[in-house]
């Protein structure tokens, strides 16, 4: 069969059309969920909704974190007119250096600040400059409080603090839009939304006035260090560590310059001297008489206190000289003196009555020299050295020269200034104990050291005489006796002196009232002096501050 060239370009037509026919049937009908998706896709966006972070409270209900906006100015030309200048530096005129804002803006074509309405709405008339507003974590201005709350950085992210510890708590659930878009990117229509939902807010134990007033006094002594205000029932009042910084500093970035001057800065500002450990010198003392009473120890048993220790051999051989503080002695001590006047011979001969595993012992069983658990990250724990310790970490023996130190908390003994603070709150409840904590939970109390009454009225005596007893010289007299003459609530505690390198670290550790405690105070006053001396007054201001408002 013969076929002209006009048939075969008909078949040829009607193929191509059955072709394109078959392939508009099969994108319209067999692909067609697939390639509406992927319209879908483009002519939609999806925004995530950040959720609005949660407040942070004191326990008055001052707020003390909280979001905020700011504006982010960005110039659009080049050189900005004198016309043009003089509109900024009206806008600027509420900054403390309007002068510096608008060369900053200038130089680096960006600035960022928090205006007021006014001032934002005659931003937005100048046509050289961009105006967006942003959200950012803001702080009280409190360097009393710096150290518990902590910060976010840029992102968002919790880095320190309260901050950090209840993040879980405090940052809520996004939400998300979804809009459709036309061909410029432009939203023409919200096709669905789920609201962000915001964090909670928390509420906190602090009282954030009296953590003014403790960063106050600290700041007038010029000296570094931490003070705890607690309550008997573990709730922390104040936890102040100088000196402190500004966490607005982070939220909105930053500079090079402010984070390495924080950074390097002798003083250590970012450090949070609560919860990190040092020697505690004689503010263990009254562990150590726990543990004697404990174990049997009668507390009426008595030395001659002569001013130095001699540690002899089994043949009567003088092997070292161990001297008290008060180098005329302090003559018959028992161990309600000894506790009173701060007596080192007595707890020398007694470290060594008792042993290093009894004194490791106890230490381990009742978590004095444990991190306490306190709802903050990064706490660390102290130590309570043992054979078995110093062999691991020092690969050398112990001796008892060791056991001495240990007794009067010196040598490889440390302690965090909130250990020392709760071994307080185990004394002044009479051997219950609460955890410490920022944020109240339903936590419950466990007696985790039991004395005898009689035993326990034996170490709170002898504290409370610590601060009361009047002596006709040293030997006899509370160490802490000067610091709170004439004050008109009792108080019990003990001082504490730990030798260091340089200037000896200064504690002093107390509860009050004696008889029904309602309050710890805890105060570490880094390479400070004696205990009695420097650590002691700070704390009766302290107690001062609290009965002066809750009088």
């Amino acid at each position: 069969m013969n076929f002209r060239r006009s048939d075969l370009l008909i078949i040829a037509f009607f193929v191509v059309v059955a072709l394109f026919t078959f392939r508009l049937a099969e994108l319209q009908l067999l692909q067609h969920e697939k390639y509406q998706a992927e319209v879908d896709k483009i002519s939609t966006r999806k925004v995530t909704l950040p959720a609005e972070r949660g407040k942070i409270l004191d326990r008055n209900g001052i707020v003390l974190a909280w979001n905020s906006q700011y504006q982010v100015i960005r110039k659009n030309v080049t050189f900005f007119g004198t016309n043009t200048r003089e509109k900024l530096l009206d806008v600027f005129s509420e900054e403390e250096d309007p002068k510096k804002v608008l060369r900053k803006l200038e130089v680096t074509g960006e600035v960022s600040l928090n205006l007021s309405p006014d001032k934002l709405y005659k931003a937005r008339a100048i046509p050289e400059i961009s105006i967006a507003s942003k959200a950012a974590r803001r702080y009280v201005q409190n360097p009393g409080i710096s150290h518990v709350l902590g910060y976010v950085n840029t992102e968002g992210i919790p880095q320190r603090g309260i901050e950090k510890e209840y993040n879980h708590l405090l940052t809520g659930k996004p939400g998300e839009r979804v809009t459709l878009v036309n061909s410029f990117g432009e939203e023409v229509f919200t096709k669905s939304e789920i609201p962000a939902q915001k964090g909670e807010d928390i509420q906190l134990t602090l009282d954030a006035s009296l953590s003014q007033a403790i960063y106050d006094i600290f700041k007038s002594t010029g000296q570094l260090g931490t003070a705890i205000v607690m309550s008997n029932t573990g709730e922390v009042l104040a936890m102040v560590s100088y000196p402190s910084y500004d966490p607005n500093l982070f939220p909105r970035g930053i500079s090079s310059k402010d984070w390495q001057q924080l950074r390097f800065d002798p003083q250590s500002p970012l450090l949070n001297r609560a919860v990190n450990p040092y020697s505690p010198g004689s503010v263990i003392k009254p562990f150590v008489s726990m543990v004697a009473l404990k174990t049997g120890v009668s507390p009426d048993a008595t030395l001659n206190c002569t001013g130095s220790y001699q540690f002899k051999d089994s043949e009567g051989h003088t092997l070292s000289i161990f001297r008290d503080w008060y180098l005329y002695g302090h003559g018959i001590v028992d161990l309600k003196k000894a506790i009173t006047v701060s007596c080192n011979v007595y707890f020398y001969q007694l470290g060594l009555q008792l042993g290093i595993d009894t004194l490791s012992k106890y230490a381990h069983l009742w978590k004095i020299f444990d991190r306490t658990g306190i709802d903050l990250p990064a706490e660390m724990a102290g130590v309570f050295p043992d054979p078995e310790w110093k062999l691991k970490t020092y690969n050398q023996q112990w001796y008892p020269g060791d056991t001495i130190l240990s007794s009067i908390g010196q040598g490889y003994v440390l302690a965090t200034p909130l250990e020392i603070a709760r071994l307080t709150e185990i004394i002044a409840n009479r051997g219950q104990v609460f955890p410490p904590h920022f944020v109240n939970s339903e936590t419950s109390s466990a007696t985790i050291v039991k004395l005898s009454s009689k035993n326990w009225a034996v170490l709170v005596n002898a504290m409370e005489e610590a601060v009361t007893k009047k002596g006709h010289s040293p030997a006899d007299e509370g160490t802490a006796y000067h610091a709170f003459l004439g004050f008109g609530h009792e108080v019990a505690g003990k001082t504490g002196t730990a030798e260091t390198n340089s200037t000896p670290h200064s504690w002093f550790t107390g509860f009050s009232p004696v008889k029904k405690p309602q309050i710890i105070v805890t105060v570490f006053v880094e390479n400070g002096g004696y205990g009695s001396t420097v650590a002691a007054p700070i704390a009766r201001k302290i107690f001062d501050y609290y009965y002066n408002e809750h009088d």
